[in-house]
């Protein structure tokens, strides 16, 4: 009975696990098919774009798009268009870093003391990124208020050129004094870097009744912040864009980008990004200055220079704190492009209407790092950027860009006559084009960037969680999607020679004219299924592609994101080092996941099957030698080897068979219950199965049972070894001695508890020591998430099963013992020692099997983690103790058995 019951649970956990595993495979490759195809098949670029690294590990980098200078021609794009099975061919053509300022007025009416005859309020802003670590305060912005009358000649009169145009300030007597100092001329010499605190403060006065501008306009209390928002300008071609990615159904504003060149030449029609799509907030902390201050702005009225050095180096009372976040100055910038000229209170800050000059940036400067890159810190000159010229002026550069940079190969690009004019069409939301599934996105730099999180402990810790996401330095971490696009056909004016040029004159640094195109993105006609053909198919079509045009391309099909580690130096503001993990894009993924679940239904049933086998190999073993005696008797009387093995072979087959119908019955209703997928073909082999594996863990035992020599038959399996032992002193020393008894046993019993460790350890490494990313990429941790239910059942009868086998063992053991164990009982051995000795021989098999199970399943976890971490060590150990605990456990029934020895019996019988 005990080895019927044995064998039927065994068939039913393998009928029900191996179910589990086809299920948890067609889950798999049905996740896998639903992401397979992403927003295009194909990526090409120009040759020698691709680095090392991605020709190495199968990758496909992301974030390059704004330090691309093209490299394929339009040419070269329209042979591409224009191949068999080529649905859309999709380019993007980079034109650089188009800058433009909104003000952000800060009212300090409020602020103002109206019992006060002068004072100064100073607005100290700093600006926030990287998820906060950086902060890059910026010079002062002050504001002078008096209840005295400003006068201030129109600078818009004819004549007021060459007067002194600086206000003065009435006082109730009549005096007036020069206030708000104007500015100096500078020479070439004395102009400064933009980013110089010198060159980006400002003073404004504002007074009582009746005082105003040099523009005739009421004077009030409000000082304006200057925000600078350098936009990503792109070309792509509207029809190509909207059939790729529906970017015309992405319009939430106005138009979307006409076809065809557009009937005024110089002008370029632009969809603006509706959303700021970078990490940057202004913190403005308000103070309140001394009536030294005040004074001070007084006397050095016609010394602007010397004025602002000497009121940055004083200290304030803090007076108020305010933020702005980047979406409100943003949607003003886009209004004001949408509607130039409708607010003219930003001066000459916010031109939007002509591209008088835009700026071109190269990739990260960075170098392989193991499994991933390292970038350097660079310097150049930021005063091609422009310069600061100490009137408050020179702020319209963003204050980032005084942090630390990676990219370099900046140049500037100037338009030759000031006849290219940009207008706003209309504005589109991002978050609105189709960028296909996330588990398989591709590379789409012109909509989206995903930030990147921290890739190893103190990175994820320092950015508490939060991602790393661009900002206004156009040299930093990270670039921005294109902010700004154009048609190619608009774009054609940006290329022409003569329109543009390079300053200072950098050949290498130039307009790639003849190749303004960067990238080609390919989605093919039809359906594009995982299956061998299809990927054949794409696979002809983009050698075909590579043949005609020379470029560089990439099969996309069946990609998936991974995380690549890229270091990046500390910044000047506050940010560490930090490694984070970029999303690049890994190739292939889709049909090495299918292969995978294919290999883990084969290795999850195998496992089973091991477990099983052990498991039923130690019942039989024991339903053998409880059979000692007869058998030898049988031996006596006269019967042969062969009659023995047929006896105890058709008893085995038929307990076999009885257990087979008996854990397929029990099977199919659990199936059911758990909505388990059980084929017919694998129902009619789970019986014949059943009868195997009995006749096989049967037929070693029965072979040795089977024995000529009767006394042979009925001598206990006790190694030599063993009896050549000392006599132990101890309880533990005994329950050693008896494991060292039947060795080949206590390892029988061991195995099983080992594999099932052994799984243990691997599981919990997939869990906790990588996150559950085993495979790397979005996709595959789907696939490893929804497999791991199954994973943790096969596991849990792995160890159920093994622990089934200790038991055993421990239960055979009492029984060719049980006369011993009732001498201990006679001589006053308290059940509590004899609890004892077994529950060690327990142990030790566990320690046995936990040790072997958790060093083989750090092996193999070390391979994913490539070398054994300290996290690797935790998981093992949590394995080993579990294994040893339910190996304990195992003694329930050997201590019942204890409890009912027939003591006297046993003694006389002995």
């Amino acid at each position: 009975m005990a080895l019927l019951a044995m064998i039927a649970v065994a068939v039913s956990g393998f009928t029900l696990l191996t179910g589990a595993a086809v299920t948890s495979r067609l889950d798999a490759v049905g996740t896998v098919e639903a992401n397979f195809r992403p927003a295009y098949d194909i990526l090409i670029r120009p040759k020698g774009s691709v680095l090392p690294l991605e020709q190495q590990h199968g990758l496909v980098q992301s974030g390059q798009l704004a330090g691309m200078r093209g490299g394929i021609t339009v040419d070269q794009w329209r042979r591409v268009q224009a191949m068999p099975d080529v649905s859309v061919a999709a380019p993007v053509a980079m034109i650089g870093y188009v800058r433009r300022t909104v003000p952000v007025a800060v009212d300090l009416g409020d602020l103002l003391d109206p019992a006060t005859e002068r004072q100064m309020l100073r607005v100290r802003p700093t600006w926030v990124s990287d998820a906060g670590l950086t902060r890059i305060p910026d010079a002062g912005q002050y504001l002078y208020a008096t209840r005295n009358r400003i006068d201030t000649p129109r600078d818009d009169q004819p004549g007021s050129a060459g007067k002194d145009l600086r206000p003065q300030e009435v006082d109730a007597a009549g005096r007036r004094a020069y206030i708000c100092p104007g500015v100096p001329m500078l020479t070439q010499a004395e102009l400064l870097d933009p980013t110089d605190l010198r060159s980006r403060s400002s003073i404004t006065c504002t007074g009582g009744p009746g005082s105003k501008d040099g523009s005739g306009r009421p004077r009030r209390p409000v000082v304006t912040v200057p925000w600078s928002v350098p936009f990503l300008f792109a070309a792509v071609d509207p029809a190509a864009e909207a059939a790729l990615a529906g970017l015309d159904e992405a319009v939430d504003e106005g138009d979307y980008l006409p076809a065809g060149t557009p009937g005024d030449p110089s002008e370029l029609p632009i969809l603006v990004a509706g959303r700021a799509r970078t990490d940057v907030t202004l913190e403005l902390d308000v103070q309140r200055m001394d009536a030294t201050a005040v004074q001070m702005l007084r006397r050095t009225a016609d010394d602007d220079r010397a004025l602002r050095e000497r009121l940055e180096k004083r200290s304030g009372d803090p007076a108020r704190r305010q933020t702005v976040q980047v979406e409100v100055p943003y949607r003003d910038l886009v209004d004001r492009l949408r509607h130039p000229g409708a607010d003219d209170t930003a001066g000459g800050w916010a031109e939007t209407s002509r591209l008088d000059r835009f700026w071109t940036v190269g990739p990260v400067d960075a170098v392989a790092d193991g499994d991933g890159r390292r970038a350097e810190a660079v310097t150049y000159d930021r005063t091609v950027w422009g310069y600061g010229d100490q009137t408050g002026l020179g702020n319209l550069v963003p204050m980032e860009f005084a942090d630390t940079s990676v990219r370099d190969d900046i140049s500037s690009h100037v338009a030759m006559n000031n006849d290219v004019t940009l207008k706003a069409v209309g504005t589109f939301d991002p978050d609105r084009v189709n960028l296909g599934s996330a588990l398989s996105a591709v590379p789409m730099d012109t909509y989206h960037q995903p930030g990147a999180a921290g890739f190893d402990e103190a990175s994820r810790a320092a950015l508490g969680g939060r991602t790393l996401e661009p900002n206004a330095n156009v040299t930093g971490l990270l670039s921005q999607p294109p902010l700004m696009l154009t048609s190619m056909d608009a774009a054609a004016k940006v290329f022409t020679p003569g329109v543009f040029r390079t300053d200072p004159p950098y050949p290498e640094l130039d307009l790639n004219r003849a190749a303004p195109i960067s990238m080609l993105r390919v989605r093919l006609d039809g359906t594009v299924g995982i299956d061998a053909l299809s990927r054949e198919r794409v696979r002809v079509i983009a050698e075909r592609i590579a043949a005609a045009t020379g470029l560089q391309v990439d099969i996309t099909l069946g990609s998936s994101p991974t995380a690549v580690p890229v270091r990046y130096p500390a910044g000047k503001f506050g940010r560490p080092e930090l490694v984070v993990g970029e999303p690049w894009v890994k190739k292939g993924v889709a049909a090495v996941l299918v292969q995978a679940a294919d290999r883990k239904s084969v290795l999850l049933s195998g496992l089973v099957l091991i477990v099983c086998a052990v498991a039923v190999l130690n019942a039989s073993r024991a339903a053998v030698r409880s059979r000692r005696t007869e058998l030898g008797i049988l031996a006596c009387v006269g019967w042969q080897r062969r009659h023995l093995l047929a006896l105890l072979a058709g008893e085995t087959a038929a307990i076999g068979l009885a257990a087979g119908i008996a854990g397929t019955l029990v099977a199919v209703p659990l199936a059911w219950l758990f909505d388990l997928t059980l084929s017919g073909a694998h129902l009619l082999l789970t019986i014949p199965t059943a009868v195997a594996l009995a006749l096989i863990a049967g037929g070693g035992p029965a072979w040795r049972a089977a024995r000529p020599d009767p006394a042979a038959t009925v001598r206990p399996a006790v190694s030599r070894q063993a009896v050549r032992l000392p006599a132990p002193r101890r309880v533990t020393g005994l329950a050693l001695a008896n494991l060292a008894r039947t060795p080949g046993r206590a390892l029988l019993g061991a195995a099983g508890l080992m594999i099932g460790v052994a799984a243990l350890t691997m599981l919990l490494a997939v869990t906790f020591a990588f996150r559950g990313t085993v495979t790397g990429t979005l996709l595959g941790e789907a696939v490893t998430l929804q497999a791991r239910t199954v994973d943790y059942l096969a596991v849990a009868v792995t160890v159920v099963l093994g622990v089934v086998s200790v038991a055993d063992v421990l239960y055979l053991d009492i029984a060719e013992r049980a006369a011993q164990l009732a001498l201990f009982t006679a001589v006053g051995w308290p059940d509590r020692v004899l609890y004892r000795l077994v529950g060690t021989e327990a142990a030790g098999m566990g320690v046995l099997g936990g040790l072997a199970g958790a060093g083989l399943g750090l092996a193999g976890a070390s391979l994913f983690a490539g070398g054994i971490t300290a996290a690797l060590w935790w998981c093992a150990g949590a394995a080993l103790a579990a294994g040893i605990a339910v190996a304990v456990l195992a003694v329930i029934v050997p201590i019942v058995m204890l409890r009912n020895l027939p003591t006297a019996q046993l003694l006389a019988q002995e």
